[in-house]
């Protein structure tokens, strides 16, 4: 005969087992993850879940201030960090090779080429990233929140990122956005694509060789930079290097950086001939997928 005790016992072990434990939760529901910054309140995480059409059952990673430390640290300015982990991600795993494309919303600092740059880097590929925060933040939480997620989930999805190239990351991310502050935000991440095209094509072996390669980019850029902005772009590309990171990956990576190639081809800097043979191509092709409607 069952004691009280016993039988209490007994279904207080099986409540127990019932439970999510943090090995059990399912962060990871149909080749979906989502981030949740810490300081979201209960309206703004049903908001934001909501927006992010978080799959059904799913549990969130959440984004600390420990964890922007953590994967931001030093390299990126408190004063960007804002204090406050608001905005939030949901990451789609895709099929070997469709590469990795990001769309923001309410986010005022790091752009989506920036995102796109700094998580190629860190190793990221074939996703489909989604940001976003209920009010205009800095985005500095989403980005920490997307870095602990593939740290977190890396025995489930078989993703595992190396403290090597996430640290590079950040680097990046850090070096773009100081030399963005001289070239313009909306520029800088086309001339960092445009210095690791050109380090995938010309394949230079050391350090003054990067030097070189990156100073002719400027140059046929017209860009001005200082001393010391070409020192950490310089420095950034050594490490990258010495990393044996493969460029031709990084540079196939990207999926969606950069302008669009139509708001590009039809942009006031650059109407002529390229824009004319563009709209012709458009119009071409247009006419071609009519016939199939």
């Amino acid at each position: 005969m069952h004691t009280p005790t016993k039988i209490m016992a007994s279904a207080v072990i099986a409540s127990a087992l019932l439970l999510p434990t943090a090995a059990s939760a399912e962060q990871v529901v149909d080749k979906t993850i989502v981030t949740l910054g810490e300081s979201l309140g209960a309206k703004d995480k049903a908001w934001v879940l909501s927006r992010l059409n978080a799959p059904e059952g799913i549990t969130p990673i959440i984004a600390t201030s420990a964890d922007e430390e953590k994967y931001l640290g030093k390299n990126i300015p408190q004063s960007q960090k804002g204090g406050n982990m608001y905005s939030s991600a949901k990451i789609e795993l895709t099929e070997k090779g469709d590469g990795l494309s990001v769309s923001t919303e309410n986010i005022t600092w790091v752009t989506k080429d920036m995102y796109l740059n700094a998580l190629v880097t860190a190793g990221v590929k074939d996703a489909d990233i989604t940001i976003t925060s209920p009010y205009k933040v800095t985005g500095t939480s989403a980005l920490t929140g997307i870095m602990k997620a593939y740290d977190q989930t890396s025995a489930e999805t078989g993703i595992k990122l190396s403290d090597e190239r996430k640290d590079l990351a950040q680097q990046e991310l850090s070096v773009t956005s100081d030399v963005g502050k001289t070239v313009g935000t909306d520029k800088v991440a086309d001339l960092m694509n445009e210095i690791k095209a050109e380090i995938a094509n010309q394949k230079p072996e050391t350090k003054v060789e990067i030097e070189n390669l990156i100073v002719q980019v400027i140059q046929n850029n017209n860009i001005q930079l200082s001393d010391a902005q070409m020192d950490r772009l310089t420095n950034l590309f050594n490490q990258m290097e010495q990393a044996n990171i493969n460029w031709g990956q990084i540079e196939s990576g990207l999926k969606n950086a950069g302008q669009d190639i139509h708001a590009f081809a039809t942009s006031e800097e650059t109407k002529g001939f390229f824009a004319k043979l563009f709209d012709g191509l458009s119009d071409f092709f247009s006419s071609i997928a009519g016939v199939f409607k």
